[in-house]
């Protein structure tokens, strides 16, 4: 009989635990895409670890509507071929959203909605699709470097430009040059260097310095802009070094050393902000991750915040997508941010220089 009774007892104990465990709501899953190898690997590696930061954050807030966030993670290796393999694992697994580099066409014949922090290429701007950016063109990048170095007076510029991401490298400087050379300037050599090809960083820099200009223009990521400003000072010219702003990323500092003292680039946030929300978010990135928080962080970020702000808003039948454009300006870490009809935002532009080791404002 007792026997009994602790049978009965036990089968009531695991009906309740089931009963509980049916009560509690699935997680939102969200994706993430990025390159977390190869060159570029620190762009990616800082957006991911913004995206899990946020994550943790809305969890210890109770997750989106009492829904726990649950954040899957895919590496692309930069390979187009692989992304596209992740855009649809992470589609076929249920994700809400991704957030990732521009993942299209698959992204729209999924339909589903991709946020991403750093994609800039013109041909992604101002299209109805579901790809969300939060980053500048790279006409609008273009158009602020031109601006900036006619005023200051730098009339020659020599640029190298990296031929493994013509994409982005090439769409920037044909802007460029269209803002720089109608204002007055000229783009007095370009050398498209390949990183792993026979011909070396230093036979780039010859090519550019053969030709007097009065600065040297990079586009190129971190790692070999690096290299390349190396390359510059051992062949002893002191000219002026210029970086487009992919390469200002963290690691740009850990890799060039005294050699990119003094090199000036544009960084779509302040770090000087001493605002309680950014010194907030750069603390706690910090004792999380061991590391200072870059421009694709806060992006990442940002985007994160603007996806869980319309995953919340649930109470009417209103796909996504119009949802991310409807709730209008939402506080970013820095700015406010807002998508338009086309998914499209803006982002403050900020002109630093490394100085001591850091990057710091002009």
């Amino acid at each position: 009989m007792q026997t009994a009774r602790r049978a009965i007892s036990l089968v009531a104990t695991v009906v309740a635990l089931l009963l509980v465990a049916c009560d509690e709501p699935a997680p939102v899953q969200i994706g993430f895409i990025g390159g977390l190898s190869g060159r570029s690997s620190d762009i990616g590696e800082a957006s991911r670890n913004a995206v899990q930061l946020a994550v943790e954050q809305i969890n210890a807030r109770g997750g989106i509507n009492g829904r726990e966030v649950e954040l899957l993670v895919r590496d692309d290796a930069d390979d187009p071929e692989v992304a596209t393999d992740a855009v649809r694992d992470l589609h076929q697994a249920g994700v809400e959203a991704i957030i990732a580099a521009a993942m299209l066409p698959v992204v729209n014949e999924l339909q589903v909605v991709t946020i991403s922090p750093t994609a800039s290429s013109l041909v992604l701007a101002g299209q109805d699709d579901y790809l969300f950016r939060l980053n500048w063109t790279t006409r609008d990048n273009a158009m602020i470097y031109a601006q900036r170095y006619l005023e200051r007076g730098i009339r020659r510029f020599a640029v190298a430009l990296d031929a493994n991401n013509r994409v982005f490298s090439q769409s920037w400087l044909d802007e460029f040059r269209s803002f720089y050379e109608g204002g007055g300037g000229e783009i007095v050599a370009v050398d498209a260097f390949d990183a792993a090809g026979a011909r070396g960083f230093a036979d780039t820099v010859e090519a550019l310095l053969a030709v007097s200009p009065d600065g040297i223009l990079f586009i190129a990521n971190s790692v070999d802009t690096a290299h390349l400003t190396q390359q510059v000072r051992k062949q002893g010219s002191d000219i002026l070094v210029v970086a487009a702003e992919w390469a200002a990323s963290e690691r740009l500092l850990q890799l060039g050393g005294r050699a990119i003292e003094g090199i000036e680039l544009v960084q779509s946030y302040n770090r000087s902000d001493d605002s309680a929300r950014y010194v907030a978010f750069r603390d706690a990135y910090r004792s999380r991750f061991a590391a200072d928080p870059d421009f694709s962080s806060l992006a990442a970020h940002d985007g994160a915040t603007m996806l869980f702000t319309a995953l919340a808003q649930n109470d009417e039948p209103v796909p996504l997508k119009q949802r991310l454009i409807r709730i209008g300006a939402v506080q970013g870490l820095q700015q406010m941010v807002r998508f338009d009809a086309n998914g499209d935002a803006q982002r403050s532009a900020f002109f630093v220089v490394v100085r001591d080791g850091t990057f710091a404002p002009q």
